[in-house]
């Protein structure tokens, strides 16, 4: 609402009492500041509300609005808390995929033993043409290689693991 300071003419405002669109402004300010003035005075008394006023009304309004507490804090770590709300639950949507995706995995899985099993008794002899020969000495890289493989798959599922633990919550585990 406005306050008396508020009605204090400036240095660059238009004088009252001349004519013109600039003493109109100011005389429009003043009924303005009037009717705010009332709706707070009418607000505070508890006086019954006049329907014929609406520009009133609105300023009571206004009024009630200020004077009523918000109704309650936002907490100091809400975004945190959606975050963690979001990433914790995965959507329907989300998890009906990923079980559609592994079963879909399994089938196609299944498919190629049972192509394999079916027809590969033709196929090996032209896929054992293709390899090469191997001498012992490249079976012991090879043998190396795979090994090398083996142990770093091994250190990235226990680091997943290690993960895992640390940002799942307690009430999830």
């Amino acid at each position: 609402m406005n306050t008396p300071d508020d009605r204090k003419p400036g240095c660059e405002d238009p004088p009252i009492h001349r004519t013109g669109w600039r003493g109109i402004d100011a005389l429009r300010l003043e009924a303005e500041w009037q009717a705010q003035e009332h709706a707070l005075e009418q607000e505070r008394r508890g006086q019954p509300l006049d329907p014929a006023d609406s520009r009133l009304a609105e300023y009571r309004l206004i009024a009630r609005a200020l004077r009523t507490p918000a109704m309650e804090p936002v907490p100091y770590d809400l975004a945190a808390q959606i975050v963690r709300h979001v990433e914790g639950m995965p959507a329907a949507g989300e998890l009906f995929e990923r079980w559609l995706l592994r079963v879909l995995t399994a089938i196609f899985a299944i498919a190629v033993i049972a192509v394999v099993a079916a027809y590969g008794a033709q196929w090996m002899p032209a896929f054992a043409s293709l390899w090469p020969s191997l001498s012992p000495q490249s079976a012991d890289w090879a043998g190396l290689l795979v090994g090398c493989l083996a142990v770093s798959l091994a250190w990235q599922g226990v680091v997943r693991l290690m993960r895992a633990d640390v940002e799942m919550p307690a009430g999830l585990a």
